[in-house]
């Protein structure tokens, strides 16, 4: 049985994307700061803060506790969003944005990397607005942007290992992060040549194939997923 790491499975677009490699077959371990209200069938779950060094320790006790010493694709989505102009944006609330979004991305990939097999996969999420640059995402932007950057070096790191690392950027998805942005939704939609709201299950499909053979020469590439909104 295939192996799969899904952060951010509590909720939302990782929730999504577990759930339905549950059903594909896979065993999947999902990692998220907080437990599931409703937990997902087949879902094993483990708490941890990944923004922290001793909760990366955390993670690694677990899945040995588990039994897993290897696992066949890392699929991270876990992240948190921001809401606000630079001026109006203390330091800590960016810097926390960073921490989050870009320093847990590198940190989980150092830790995790070497257990993923040959030939293996990593996903990691990025954003739409990289490419648009909102000015009340900044630091959201600045923290994908870097993630996307990221993906690219470490593709070329672990190439040598036959593990591709890609990005999906997803668009603004209807997801409890993004709940008390309505209007920038709305806004969002009107671009889309495919005009309608997006939900974490339209994002799936593309994860499915980034962790599947059929993608095997993809590599460093980050994809847009958000009904054409995007075009670059």
């Amino acid at each position: 049985m295939t192996i799969g790491i899904v952060t951010g499975a509590s909720s939302g677009i990782g929730r999504a994307v577990a759930a339905q490699l549950v059903q594909s077959g896979h065993r999947v371990i999902g990692l998220d700061i907080a437990a599931p209200e409703d937990p997902s069938p087949g879902v094993e779950y483990i708490q941890a803060d990944l923004s922290t060094e001793s909760g990366l320790d955390t993670v690694l006790a677990a899945l040995a506790s588990l039994g897993i010493t290897e696992m066949d694709s890392l699929v991270h989505c876990a992240g948190i969003g921001q809401f606000s102009r630079l001026q109006d944006t203390a330091r800590e609330q960016w810097e926390r944005i960073l921490r989050v979004n870009l320093f847990s991305t590198i940190g989980l990939a150092q830790v995790l990397s070497p257990l993923v097999v040959n030939g293996g996969s990593i996903v990691f999420f990025g954003s739409g607005t990289v490419y648009k640059g909102p000015k009340e995402l900044f630091a959201y932007v600045a923290s994908k942007g870097g993630v996307i950057a990221f993906a690219r070096s470490l593709a070329e790191e672990l190439g040598e290992r036959q593990i591709t690392v890609n990005v999906v950027c997803p668009g603004i998805t209807e997801t409890p992060m993004i709940a008390t942005m309505v209007h920038t939704v709305d806004a969002n939609v009107a671009t889309r040549a495919i005009k309608r709201k997006a939900i974490p299950e339209d994002i799936v499909g593309t994860v499915q194939y980034l962790i599947s053979e059929h993608s095997r020469f993809v590599t460093g590439q980050a994809i847009s997923v958000d009904g054409g909104s995007t075009k670059h």
